[in-house]
């Protein structure tokens, strides 16, 4: 190797430089393209086996992931050591048999995708230079630090938290709602907003987007990352109330098939929804605080 990249320093012959050329691109795409792959298997088992949170979760994870690998130098190339390269390729073939044996939310399946990075930066450098790939394998890491989180979140505050939200926004709409504890009641119904319902996935879902934009588009200043990690949950909370007066107004209504609409927020797909909603609102958040810096710096003399 060492006699072909003398040769292309020196002005080799057109035709080894394009044989190198071929050479290095080849072992770049397919380290990229094995990174694709592994991205992929996680996402179908994700769909196939979990809730469709942690799918969408597995999404938002693996898109960071490659976002920052995308911004990669163009001259980059995977050089693993003999080492690495036995323990990448036996972590691959470990993730890939274990994800078999998974049929159902385990913490297997929040520790299988830093594997599989882990499996990657060994097949991409060696031992002592894996520290460049220190924001992948956290972002990877964020299922399993999420799930963490999850259990450390005081669920009772934090229904008690969202009930008041909630009043707010239905007084917001001439809607007269009391709370009682975790209860919004309204004169025709009420709901009890306890267990998932407090929103604590969407709490630690919109924290893990925080800490995914905060690696893949850095701000100039760290506590700027710090106070949108800050301002994640809040936005997590706020849609969650919005999510809890939907179904309040929907008890209290008397159209047909309310149940059914009660039941699609409450527990299916429609619950999402408001996910969607606290991620899209913190995008656009993000993307006007870095807007404005730029500015800033436009203006700058």
């Amino acid at each position: 190797m060492n006699d072909w990249l003398a040769c292309l320093r020196r002005g080799g012959s057109p035709h080894q430089r394009r044989r190198l050329r071929r050479r290095l691109l080849s072992r770049r795409e397919l380290w990229i393209g094995l990174a694709c792959l592994l991205a992929l298997h996680h996402l179908v088992f994700s769909f196939l086996t979990q809730g469709t949170a942690e799918a969408v979760n597995a999404l938002l994870v693996w898109g960071g992931v490659l976002v920052i690998l995308a911004d990669q130098a163009p001259g980059w190339r995977p050089r693993p050591g003999p080492v690495g390269l036995a323990a990448g390729a036996a972590l691959v073939l470990a993730v890939l048999w274990r994800s078999q044996q998974i049929n159902d939310l385990d913490v297997a399946s929040t520790v299988l995708p830093l594997l599989a990075g882990l499996a990657l930066a060994l097949l991409a450098a060696p031992l002592r230079r894996l520290a460049s790939f220190g924001p992948v394998l956290l972002i990877l890491a964020l299922p399993a630090l999420m799930r963490v989180l999850a259990a450390l979140i005081p669920i009772e505050k934090l229904s008690l938290l969202t009930a008041r939200i909630t009043q707010l926004l239905l007084l917001l709409c001439n809607q007269p709602a009391v709370v009682s504890g975790n209860v919004v009641r309204l004169p025709e119904g009420a709901v009890q907003i306890a267990g998932p319902c407090s929103g604590s996935t969407m709490v630690t879902q919109l924290i893990m987007v925080a800490v995914i934009f905060a690696l893949a588009f850095p701000m100039r200043r760290r506590w700027q990352n710090a106070v949108m990690l800050l301002v994640a949950p809040l936005l997590a909370v706020i849609a969650n109330a919005f999510r809890i007066a939907v179904l309040a107004a929907i008890t209290a209504s008397s159209f047909a098939g309310k149940d059914w609409w009660f039941e699609f927020f409450h527990k299916h797909e429609g619950s999402l929804l408001f996910s969607g909603i606290g991620v899209l609102l913190f995008i656009w958040l993000y993307d006007l605080w870095m807007a404005w810096q730029l500015n800033r710096l436009g203006q700058a003399p």
